[in-house]
C-alpha cells in the first residue's frame, strides 16, 4: 500500500499529450543556428557556473549538492508529485533515503573519499546532517542554492529558442519569457529536476576532460573570446562557407584572433581567485590548448591532444541541450499543465 499524501501538497504530474514535438527537429534547427545558438548557450552557461562557483567557491561540492537535491525530486516524480518553487522552499527540511558514496561515486565519476568529504564540510557548514544512510537538508542548505537568478537566466535561455523555433509549422507561436517564468515557478520540481540532468552530466563531461570544473571555467573563458570574435567576424561578411555542426569547435578554436583575454580578465568573470587562474593556464598550455601572445592574453590552439575530446564533448552537448528544450516545450506546450 503507498504512502499518505498530504491533501495540501498532492500534485498529480499530468501526462504530455500524444503530439510531442521531435527532437531531431528541434535539434536540426540548433544546427542550422549554430553560431546564434552557441551565443545563447555560451552566455547562459557562462554566468550560471559563475553564480554557482561564486556561492560555493568549489564545484565538486556543488555537484555532490546537486545530485542529492536531484534525488530528491526524482523521487516526488516516482511518487507522481511535484512542488511549486514556493512551496518547495518553504519546506523545513527534506530527506534522501539510502545513500550509497560507491554509486554517487560512479554516476560523478569522482573519487568515493571525494564525495564523503564534500559530503562532511556541507555538514560543517551547517547545509546538511546525517542520519545513517540518509541525508536531511535543512531550511538553509536549501536556500544556500535556491536558484533566483538562474531562474531568469533559465527563461530568458528557454524564451530565445522559443523564438528560434517559432517559424516551423509544428512548433506554433513562440513562448513569452514572463510565461514561461510563471510555468517554472509553478512547476519547479518538475522542471528543476530535468534542469539538473542537463547540467550534471554536462558538468562531469567537461570535469573529465579538464581534471577540474574551475580549469574548464578558465578555458571555457577564453573559448567565448574566440566565439565572440568569430561571431562579430561572420555578421560583417554574410557571404561565407556555412559551418558544419559537428565540426563547430574546431571552427572556433581554429578562427584567428588579434587580442586574447588576460588571467586578471577571467579571474574577475569566473570569480576564482587570479592566482589560481594563473596555475589552470599554466597546465592549460601544457597540454597545448591554448597560447599567450606578446600582450600576456590567452587564445585557443587547435594542436593539443585534448581538443579532440572538447569536440566530442561539443556534439554531445549540443545533443543534450536540443534533448532538454523539447522536454520543457512538450510540458509548456503538449501537457495537461496550465500556467
Amino acid at each position: 500500500m503507498s504512502d499518505p499524501i498530504d491533501i495540501k501538497t498532492k500534485k498529480i504530474i499530468h501526462q504530455v499529450k500524444t503530439e510531442k514535438f521531435d527532437k531531431f527537429l528541434v535539434l536540426e534547427n540548433l544546427h542550422a543556428n549554430i553560431i546564434s545558438h552557441y551565443d545563447t548557450w555560451g552566455s547562459f552557461q557562462q554566468a550560471w557556473t559563475n553564480s554557482a562557483y561564486l556561492a560555493f567557491k568549489d564545484f565538486d561540492k556543488y555537484i555532490v549538492m546537486m545530485f542529492l537535491i536531484r534525488n530528491y525530486w526524482q523521487s516526488l516524480s516516482d511518487k507522481f508529485r511535484y512542488l511549486s518553487i514556493d512551496e518547495f522552499y518553504d519546506l523545513e527540511t527534506i530527506k534522501i533515503d539510502k545513500i550509497n558514496l560507491i554509486s554517487i561515486s560512479n554516476e560523478l565519476n569522482i573519487p568515493k573519499e571525494t564525495i564523503r568529504r564534500k559530503v562532511n564540510e556541507l555538514q560543517n557548514e551547517g547545509i546538511l546532517t546525517r542520519a545513517g544512510k540518509s541525508i536531511i537538508f535543512n531550511k538553509r542548505g536549501m536556500n544556500y542554492q535556491k536558484p533566483q537568478a538562474t531562474l531568469e537566466l533559465l527563461s530568458t535561455f528557454i524564451q530565445k529558442k522559443s523564438n528560434l523555433l517559432q517559424d516551423n509549422n509544428w512548433f506554433g507561436d513562440a513562448l513569452k519569457k514572463e510565461d514561461i517564468k510563471k510555468f517554472i515557478i509553478k512547476y519547479f520540481t518538475i522542471v528543476w529536476l530535468r534542469f539538473f540532468k542537463l547540467q550534471i552530466p554536462f558538468l562531469i563531461r567537461h570535469r573529465n576532460v579538464f581534471q577540474d570544473l574551475e580549469t574548464w571555467m578558465v578555458w571555457g573563458n577564453i573559448a567565448l573570446n574566440h566565439q565572440y570574435h568569430l561571431k562579430q567576424h561572420l555578421e560583417k561578411n554574410l557571404v561565407h562557407e556555412e559551418i558544419n555542426s559537428d565540426a563547430y569547435y574546431w571552427n572556433v578554436s581554429n578562427f584567428k584572433i588579434d587580442r586574447g583575454i588576460n588571467a586578471s580578465s577571467i579571474s574577475d568573470i569566473s570569480n576564482i581567485p587570479r592566482a589560481t587562474v594563473i596555475r589552470k593556464l599554466k597546465w592549460l598550455m601544457r597540454q597545448d590548448v591554448i597560447k599567450k601572445n606578446k600582450n600576456l592574453e590567452y587564445q585557443l590552439k587547435s594542436a593539443g591532444k585534448i581538443n579532440k575530446q572538447i569536440s566530442k564533448n561539443t556534439v554531445i552537448n549540443q545533443s543534450a541541450v536540443a534533448d532538454f528544450l523539447t522536454d520543457i516545450f512538450d510540458y509548456i506546450k503538449n501537457s495537461n499543465f496550465k500556467i
